[in-house]
């Protein structure tokens, strides 16, 4: 722009201004005789133009600007005025949001994270002390078992169905109740009791899992279009954020455990220097539950130990239902309606397809072992490393302190990896996790516990800990990214598998020994360590093919002054709809 000083009018050197809100009519008094505009789209047929058109104002000629003020105005400079969405754009499910939206999404995804922290302070410290406080006759395994079982045809049949008509906010709430249960049952622990509660839990377990991740996802996206960040870097940041709160339920919950186990006099068991060598020689790898009936480490507590316990962790799950339904928006603030377009009512036999069709996807398909493994390794750190390890060389009341240290290294990983990410890449971090749980699982196959090596015992599932954490993180995030359009599928086929390894590990639990159990998963690690380096490469020369194809598109744009639409590849990893979707306003 420049100004004359010997004139009260400016010459504009202004082209192409766009505006993509209605515009308002232009008085005669407003303008100078010679100001000319141009519209882009010819008139109908009837001598009309359409009012939801782009026009394009070319100013050719100075003219007075009224509306302009200098620098001493105490109103500031001018801003342009918001976009106002339209009635066709509304019923599409688009939705406007300002700037300042990105507090408020930090605000819901802490608080989110916060109540799943709480809640699984009662559910982890509960599912630790299961192998322990109900060996007899495998009932605890047992019950795990049927809750990951009950999960497995849950993640099938339920989220799609229960989130369509519940809203993501409601169904987490619902779903979180299901886990009272299967505390309560631990009050009177009887096959007929802690079986159907831990079925009734694991139909609970999917929907709730499915909505935290797509929630999670879905602001993710509002929030890396609100700040002009990568998606994909935003998706592992909340994530890891989250299991930063979520991992740290490990120390409140086994906390609170051996706090109460500790201070009993006559608790379970603990080690003492009278214990034979052979009872430390059937700990470790050579552990069997078939043959340690008369390890005195493996009692059971008093009754009102457990009660305690179980009724610290009731209040718990009272408290995270509590603090979603007052705390966290709805998830319709930021999509949700865009994301379920559809209002037709859809059969179950559609549900069950539109959630096996995800299965087809080559990139799901690798990426099967790998989510196998997650269910298993977290199910041998919370029972068979408790029991063949901790519980059998040290005791039960020992069993929540040396998992508070799993919990807290878990969590600093977790928001660690999530940050270093978007400086590495997600496929160092991966690497780094498979040597050191392939690392760990050797060094169990050696390892003979004894009381006397206590910090061994802490620094092995610390250890664990940053492998989870690495699993936990990475992989979240990966189905995050290459399944974007299909969040709910998505991550229901992520709890799907990863509940298959949780069934695969605590239904031969108390078949196996532990030397066994370590064999079958090195061997589902390194097959699943191999199938995700194929998903990785393809996917990054597909990411390369994308950029030169947008290089070439911008080149011949830039040689030919017009606009060519670039080919999408069809892949797996799919534009989000979310991008097309926000209308940023600045306030």
């Amino acid at each position: 722009m420049t100004v004359d000083a010997s004139s009260s009018t400016m010459d504009f050197e202004m082209t192409s201004v766009t505006y993509l809100a209605r515009p308002r009519p232009l008085e005669e008094g407003d303008r100078g005789h010679e100001m000319t505009a141009s519209l882009d789209n010819p008139p109908n047929s009837d001598g009309k133009t359409n009012d939801d058109s782009v026009y394009t104002v070319s100013v050719t000629v100075g003219y007075e600007n009224q509306g302009f003020k200098g620098d001493d105005s105490q109103d500031g400079p001018l801003k342009p005025p918001n976009r106002k969405l339209t009635a066709e754009e509304i019923s599409q499910g688009k939705f406007q949001l300002s700037t300042k939206e990105k507090w408020r999404i930090l605000k819901n995804v802490s608080a989110l994270s916060c109540a799943f922290m709480i809640h699984f302070t009662a559910f982890q410290g509960t599912a630790n002390l299961q192998s322990s406080i109900n060996a007899k006759d495998g009932l605890g395994t047992v019950s795990l078992c049927a809750v990951y079982a009950a999960l497995v045809l849950s993640c099938i049949f339920v989220p799609t169905f229960v989130i369509k008509r519940l809203t993501v906010k409601w169904t987490l709430c619902f779903s979180m109740m299901t886990y009272a249960c299967y505390i309560g049952a631990q009050f009177y622990p009887k096959f007929y009791t802690l079986v159907p509660a831990g079925i009734l839990l694991g139909i609970g377990a999917a929907p709730m899992w499915a909505s935290k991740a797509t929630y999670l996802t879905q602001v993710a996206g509002v929030y890396a279009k609100l700040t002009d960040q990568a998606v994909d870097g935003i998706i592992v940041r909340f994530f890891g954020f989250f299991f930063l709160a979520w991992q740290t339920a490990e120390l409140w919950g086994n906390l609170i455990s051996s706090l109460v186990l500790s201070s009993s006099p006559h608790g379970g068991g603990s080690s003492s220097s009278n214990s034979s060598s052979s009872t430390y020689a059937s700990c470790g790898s050579n552990f069997c539950v078939m043959n340690n009936n008369n390890n005195d480490n493996l009692a059971r507590p008093a009754d009102t130990e457990i009660y305690e316990i179980m009724t610290i962790y009731l209040a718990c799950i009272l408290g995270a239902v509590i603090l979603i339904a007052l705390v966290v928006d709805p998830l319709s603030r930021y999509g949700e309606r865009q994301r379920r377009p559809s209002t037709v009512e859809i059969s179950g036999i559609q549900l069950l397809s539109a959630t096996a069709y995800q299965l087809k996807k080559p990139y799901q398909q690798l990426l099967i072992p790998i989510t196998i493994f997650i269910g298993m390794e977290q199910a041998f750190i919370g029972a068979d490393f408790t029991q063949a390890y901790v519980s059998c060389a040290l005791g039960i009341p020992s069993v929540g302190y040396v998992m508070i240290c799993f919990g807290v290294v878990n969590a600093i990983c977790s928001l660690l990896f999530g940050s270093v990410m978007k400086y590495v890449g997600r496929a160092p971090i991966i690497g780094f996790g498979f040597i050191v749980h392939s690392g760990l699982i050797v060094w169990f196959l050696i390892w003979r516990p004894h009381p006397d090596n206590s910090m061994l015992f802490f620094m092995a599932s610390g250890l664990w800990g940053v492998g989870d954490a690495v699993w936990q993180t990475q992989v979240n995030g990966l189905y995050g990214t290459l399944f974007r359009r299909n969040k709910e599928a998505a991550f229901s086929n992520y709890r799907l598998w990863e509940s298959v390894g949780f069934v695969i590990a605590y239904a031969y639990s108390t078949h196996l020994c532990a030397k066994m159990k370590l064999y079958a998963l090195l061997v589902v690690l390194c097959t699943g360590m191999l199938m995700y380096a194929m998903v990785e490469i393809h996917h990054m020369r597909k990411v390369r093919r994308q950029k030169e194809r947008e290089k070439k598109a911008a080149a011949l744009e830039a040689a030919t002054k017009q606009v060519l639409p670039a080919e999408p590849e069809e892949t797996d990893d799919e534009k989000d709809d979310i991008d097309d979707d926000i209308i940023v306003t600045h306030l």
